[in-house]
């Protein structure tokens, strides 16, 4: 990755990165298109899962950069999810796309379920931003605070 890959952190829309397993088979494609679509869709910007295994330095600062962590697992195994919490990212969201019906070895990939993986995808997205925008509303921005802090009693 380059400088010119980086995409600029705006105030109205949080960056999430994704991270899909695409393991070998049937549900790791799913998986793998499940998180291209949402990058092609603006909902997510995917990264290298395998960079973050290497260590790459520019991938690793990807994720450490990122406001929200989306990982999208193919099959129980959840090896997506196990590479993230190995390199030290522990907070994360993760869609496990055989809670939603995908069956390792015995789910053909078609356009309908990698669009019901997105839909699943979005759904989490979706409220990952509602509990972000509840939650500033529970600690005053720094400057109110500091300001409190040096209002005195008469």
């Amino acid at each position: 990755m380059n400088d010119h890959d980086a995409t600029p952190k705006t105030l109205d829309k949080p960056i999430t990165v994704v991270y899909a397993c695409s393991g070998c088979s049937d549900a790791g494609e799913i998986a793998d298109r499940v998180a291209r679509q949402l990058s092609r869709d603006g909902a997510a910007k995917m990264s290298c899962l395998a960079g973050i295994g290497g260590r790459v330095k520019s991938l690793v600062a990807t994720a450490e950069g990122a406001d929200h962590i989306l990982v999208v697992d193919g099959c129980p195994l959840n090896c997506a999810a196990h590479t993230l919490k190995l390199a030290g990212f522990k907070k994360f969201e993760h869609l496990e796309l055989h809670k939603i019906g995908i069956r390792k070895g015995s789910t053909p990939v078609t356009d309908e379920r990698i669009a019901d993986g997105v839909i699943a995808a979005k759904k989490i997205l979706l409220e990952v931003e509602s509990n972000a925008r509840r939650n500033e509303h529970l600690v005053p921005p720094l400057p109110v605070a500091n300001q409190l802090s040096t209002i005195t009693k008469p």
